[in-house]
């Protein structure tokens, strides 16, 4: 028998176990206080698989819309949310493992999230005036590395002798993408620095933590606790700006990637709030001949916010269908 002739007869022999396979998933009904966290936890061992459930369901907008009732397909190694219409097909054609003990199309309970990754990458100018910064050494070197003595100027209202200050060296100045106005500066982490003394105009300090080159006018800013787990919740009123910074080595971003937006609290965006990331889309030349066509945004992915200052906000990519640069825009998801 020819080669060829044995590779047909195997995928005969095969596919028709992998499409049975398929074609009869294990249905799961989600239950009051299931969360795409804690399914994906319990069916696949892998907490962290719910983005990836989120992004392979393009009918659900919004994580928020998994409510009692409605059905999961379990496959080998993945999930599947099935749309309303699909789920008494499913139903009729294979067992489920749970069965439904009422109909509730409420959202009920809230969706929480593991959330990693650099968010500190961007300082906004507001922040970088208020920041302190190394302004000597006791010996005058260049460089300082752990367990040097340096000269620090502080607000005392910031400074509290015996804590430990974040390092970062200031880079590249960040402008808006269509204003063009300075809005602040890529920063870098460097280490960390304890306060040992005040004195009448600086403060002392030895670094205790060094991952880079330290120089004086690095800034020092409060070490502040990520907060990891997310609480997803939906924006209190509509809101749009645009994406304007990421990380220094980056130029375009990707799924797992964190962006920085021109939107933060003073605006009433907070942690938790669900973003869709657009780009508007330009009508061809053909098109415009007879009349002004305005085309539908270009969807790129969805995000969430996952810190915020006054003015800016950083937020996780939690999914993306192409490349997103600086520049797109965001708005917020109301439902």
């Amino acid at each position: 028998m020819s080669l060829r002739k044995l590779i047909i007869l195997a995928c005969l022999v095969i596919l028709p176990s992998v499409a049975s396979a398929k074609e009869n998933p294990r249905i799961y009904t989600i239950q009051k206080g299931d969360t795409l966290w804690g399914i994906s936890q319990r069916f696949i061992t892998d907490p962290l698989y719910w983005p990836n459930l989120w992004a392979n369901n393009p009918f659900i907008r919004n994580p928020h819309l998994v409510y009692p009732g409605q059905k999961v397909a379990l496959y080998d190694g993945r999930l599947e949310l099935l749309p309303e219409y699909q789920q008494q097909i499913e139903e009729e054609s294979v067992a489920a493992i749970v069965q439904p003990k009422e109909e509730l199309p409420v959202p009920e309970e809230v969706l929480t999230f593991k959330a990693y990754g650099d968010i500190n990458s961007f300082i906004s100018t507001e922040a970088l005036e208020n920041a302190g910064r190394i302004v000597d050494t006791v010996d005058d070197r260049i460089m300082m590395t752990q367990g040097d003595e340096v000269f620090i100027q502080m607000a005392d209202n910031t400074a509290e002798v015996g804590s430990e200050y974040s390092i970062f060296s200031v880079g590249k100045m960040i402008t808006h993408p269509q204003t063009n106005e300075k809005i602040g500066y890529q920063v870098t982490w460097r280490g960390q620095t304890q306060l040992t003394a005040a004195h009448d105009q600086v403060y002392s300090g030895t670094i205790t933590r060094a991952v880079g080159e330290i120089t004086r006018g690095t800034i020092l800013l409060a070490i502040a606790e990520q907060q990891t787990t997310i609480v997803l919740q939906c924006a209190q009123q509509p809101l749009d700006g645009y994406i304007i910074a990421a990380h220094p080595e980056k130029l375009t971003f990707a799924q797992h990637d964190i962006c920085y937006i021109d939107k933060g609290s003073d605006d009433g965006l907070t942690v938790g709030n669900m973003l869709t990331i657009v780009r508007p889309r330009n009508a061809s030349d053909l098109a415009l001949q007879d009349r002004n066509i305005i085309l539908p945004d270009t969807l790129l992915g969805r995000a969430v916010v996952i810190k915020t200052d006054r003015s800016v906000a950083a937020a996780l990519i939690l999914k993306s269908s192409e490349p997103i640069h600086r520049g797109d825009l965001i708005y917020t998801e109301m439902n």
